[in-house]
């Protein structure tokens, strides 16, 4: 049954065509003066004339506006505290974050950084609360992690080697700028990464210790089933913008603003093993949960087989017997990770050329990290994650 939750989002969102263009006029209600603009210096900002359209429209509100670029895939703590000395002298008091998730995370890390008198890597290291943040603005182009309307921001510490996380109410962005069409000129690799990250965040949610079904697993299914259609359907015509804006909005719902997560607990297991290969490794998220997903699921299924049945029936379509359901499930695992392998992405270690040989190093240093066995589905000690390790390193014959 659902559990007891409190559930509030203040984060604004514009969604369409040229929702874009009606950034400066809505900063200026909110009280933006002198707006901060953080971004990555891909090719596309400059190509497309984004950067120079959303300075101008901030500049025609009387808005001041200054850069702050440089932010990379997996962004550093490093470059955060840069941005946070820049927002301090500058006395900036909005961010406008351009890109996805790393670039929105970056900006969360600054914004709360500027108030909290310590070093910023506490906040995401030491379980430290920065109480105050400056309001963040985004510009969503790359739907994935749900970042552009969540209440977490992931860094990198190059020095330590090290990925941690900050979760906190005051970082959750004011106000989203969502046009699907800012995604045509994706990647193909990134948008089939980002549909992976949207599918394995439903799944952390739908896989959960709480038992009895009900409008959270529809609601889950419901995310399933539609980027099954839409997922294919955008990798073979990107600019398909009913495609798209599917897939930008099931972004925000399948984690960022957690509609679908309410009244339990979030498993976490597949993104806590792939950040770990992240880590040791500077692998892209989305190919990272690509990778471990099948093994997972292929380890953990008899933890609640009814609920792995459901999942094979409901979303496969796969035939019901009550006479084998472990075939039932083992064929929803199949057709999960024939899906993955439809956008292009890698199912095995092998396969995306990822080191196998610091299995044991990852696994204890997640356990280190949780204080204990990670995930609440199935709760993973060391061997468990050595073993899930070791079945993702090829495909099965």
């Amino acid at each position: 049954m659902i559990q007891d939750f409190e559930y509030c989002v203040e984060t604004y969102y514009v969604f369409g065509k040229n929702a874009e263009k009606k950034i400066g006029s809505k900063l200026k209600e909110r009280g933006a003066s002198n707006v901060m603009i953080v971004h990555d210096n891909g090719a596309f900002l400059y190509e497309s004339g984004l950067l120079d359209q959303i300075i101008e429209n901030l500049q025609s509100a009387g808005i001041r506006t200054l850069e702050f670029g440089g932010v990379r895939p997996n962004p550093t703590v490093e470059h955060v505290r840069e941005g946070i000395d820049f927002a301090k002298e500058k006395q900036i008091d909005y961010l406008v974050a351009i890109g996805g998730g790393s670039v929105i995370d970056s900006a969360k890390g600054i914004a709360a950084g500027v108030f909290y008198e310590g070093d910023v890597w506490e906040l995401y290291d030491k379980g430290k609360r920065a109480g105050k943040a400056l309001p963040v603005a985004v510009v969503h182009t790359y739907p994935a992690t749900g970042s552009e309307c969540g209440t977490t921001s992931a860094l990198f510490s190059d020095e330590l080697v090290a990925k941690r996380g900050y979760t906190d109410d005051i970082l959750r962005p004011k106000i989203v700028f969502m046009n699907p069409e800012l995604s045509f000129s994706l990647p193909s690799k990134l948008t089939a990464c980002g549909i992976t990250d949207m599918y394995v965040h439903a799944m952390e949610r739908y896989f959960s210790p709480v038992k009895g079904f009900g409008i959270m697993d529809a609601f889950n299914e419901a995310i399933f089933k539609t980027l099954l259609v839409y997922g294919p359907r955008v990798m073979a015509n990107p600019r398909d913008y009913d495609a798209r804006a599917e897939i930008m909005w099931i972004g925000a719902v399948a984690h960022g603003n957690n509609t679908t997560g309410l009244g339990r607990p979030i498993d976490w297991g597949t993104h806590m093993l792939g950040d770990q290969i992240s880590t040791y490794y500077n692998t892209t998220h989305g190919i990272t949960l690509s990778v471990m997903i099948s093994s997972w699921m292929k380890y953990v299924y008899r933890t609640d087989i009814d609920r792995f049945v459901r999942y094979a029936v409901e979303v496969f379509g796969v035939t019901y017997d009550e006479n084998d359901l472990d075939r039932v499930a083992m064929k929803g695992i199949e057709l999960t990770k024939k899906f993955f392998q439809s956008l292009g992405m890698p199912t095995s270690l092998k396969e995306a050329d990822i080191p196998t040989d610091q299995f044991r190093l990852m696994a204890e240093s997640l356990m280190e990290r949780t204080h204990g066995p990670a995930g609440q589905f199935f709760k993973m000690t060391v061997e468990d994650m050595i073993h899930i390790y070791n079945d993702s390193i090829e495909e099965e014959e």
